[in-house]
């Protein structure tokens, strides 16, 4: 299994670094659209302070946070994003005849090495927000990779049982990002109930800023226990819409 993973990063990398300008250029376009929307939150800070007890610094602490893991996630596992197409133009049938895991096999097939920028932009973030050295922050910096690697793959079986969902899926990335860069703090109802459950951003972008930002460790216990359910409900999904695809193509070639 670790000859596979470093055989299939080292591909992905060399690849990637053919086009090292469009590299660069893809890190300069990163960092600036995100730091003119952070720019657009510190305005709002300055003017009213803080959001149900959150700060600029929680804030900043949250975005870092999530674009670390998403840039982590997009570096290594790009080929989770890359699901619904894969699923819909039937690549997959390439991975079920390979003798390796499957979902990992999937998600190290591509690697986008804007990740990089993310990833950065996420260090240093945190940094300016002064919760980099806190020592959770490497646990937290773990589990919120496997929620967003999780979250690629939920989405990404909706292909599965939609035909043509490409478009739709990757619109739902986006809201599904813009959900989790939010104040968290600031929701409530039943859209706090849905970032608990649905689309449950809150594990990866509310307890553990909540952690940072009251040291109560029951917070990161939270966080812990819906990321690892929503892996194993990820997980569950995809192999569910496995058996329906393998179902349906089984009938199609006797047809």
């Amino acid at each position: 299994m670790s000859s596979f993973l470093t055989s299939a990063l080292k591909a992905n990398f060399r690849l990637s670094f053919r086009f090292r300008l469009a590299f660069l250029s893809t890190l300069v376009i990163i960092f600036m659209k995100q730091i003119f929307f952070l720019i657009t939150w510190s305005f709002f800070f300055n003017k009213y302070k803080s959001i149900h007890g959150w700060d600029f610094s929680e804030m900043l602490a949250m975005y870092g946070i999530v674009t670390f893991a998403i840039g982590f996630v997009e570096l290594f596992f790009y080929g989770l994003k890359d699901l619904p197409r894969i699923i819909e133009t039937h690549q997959i049938d390439i991975f079920l005849l390979q003798p390796k895991n499957l979902i990992l096999n999937i998600a190290l097939s591509k690697g986008n090495l804007g990740g990089i920028g993310e990833m950065l932009l996420g260090v240093f973030l945190l940094a300016y927000s002064q919760h980099l050295y806190s020592l959770m922050i490497p646990f937290i910096l773990s589990g919120a990779i496997l929620f967003i690697f999780s979250l690629y793959l939920y989405l990404g079986s909706i292909a599965f049982f939609l035909k043509n969902s490409t478009g739709f899926i990757y619109e739902l990335y986006q809201n599904a990002t813009i959900v989790a860069t939010q104040p968290n703090s600031a929701y409530s109802g039943l859209f706090w109930m849905f970032t608990l459950t649905i689309l449950p951003t809150a594990y990866v972008s509310y307890f553990p800023v909540e952690y940072l930002r009251t040291g109560m460790w029951i917070h990161l216990l939270y966080a812990f226990l819906g990321i690892v359910v929503f892996f194993a409900i990820a997980c569950g999904l995809f192999r569910f819409g496995l058996k329906q695809y393998e179902s349906g193509s089984a009938m199609a070639h006797r047809f």
